[in-house]
Order: structure tokens, then sequence, then C-alpha cells
């Protein structure tokens, strides 16, 4: 739980919880996490904290929000490979806090995958 009079900061206190909460399969993917407003009354906290917990996770790819849902956790899937040819080209990117891998096609197409999803193989 958090602990107010601890030396860490109160959000990341929330963010191991909720992180916790996740690992243990409390929390499954695709489930909609309690609104801001009632994870910082449940937990005693500031909506501010909230914010910057949630901030975490999903820098982390844990959580996502989805409009008209609001906080969601992320279903990573099963890894899939990305084959490189000869000439194509993996660029990781950081977009939305969340690590992206950008593949550059030798015929000059792109495909953007999430980082935590992927394998990249040589073809």
């Amino acid at each position: 739980m958090i602990d107010p009079t601890a030396d860490r900061a109160l959000f990341r206190q929330l963010a191991d919880e909720l992180r916790r909460q996740i690992a243990a399969g409390e929390l499954a993917p695709g489930e909609r996490l309690p609104s801001e407003g009632a994870l910082g009354q449940h937990y005693h906290l500031a909506r501010t904290a909230v914010r910057s917990a949630l901030g975490v996770l999903r820098a982390e790819g844990l959580v996502e929000s989805v409009r008209g849902l609001g906080w969601v956790v992320r279903d990573r899937g099963e890894l899939r490979p990305v084959r490189l040819g000869k000439g194509d080209e993996a660029t990781i990117v950081l977009g939305e806090g969340l690590p992206q891998v950008v593949v550059s096609r030798k015929d000059g197409t792109t495909e953007t995958f999430p980082a935590d999803q992927v394998v990249i193989r040589p073809a």
C-alpha cells in the first residue's frame, strides 16, 4: 500500500502497487483501471500523483489511455517476428512514452510496431 511517511515518492508507490496488480493478474489485459479520481480517493492521493503514476506505467508499456474508456491495461499479445530483408532498416523511436520499432523497407514503405511486441529477424 501507499506509505506517506516513506522516502519513496507517492506516485512511484502507486505505480509500484498498480504494476504489482498487473503482474499478479489482478488487473488483466484489456481491463479498465479505475478513474483517476477513484484511484486518488482510494489511495488518498492528489490527482497529479495519480497521473504521474499512470504516466510511469504508460512509459513502461503496461497501460494505455483509450479515448472513451480511460486507462486500460495493455495487452502485449504474443511476440511476432519482423523480417528484415537486404536494404531494410529498423530504428527504435520513442512514441507516446512507449518505444516503437520503425521498419523502413528498401521499397520506401515503412511499418511501425510496439517494441515490446516484436522480434527482429534477418530475412
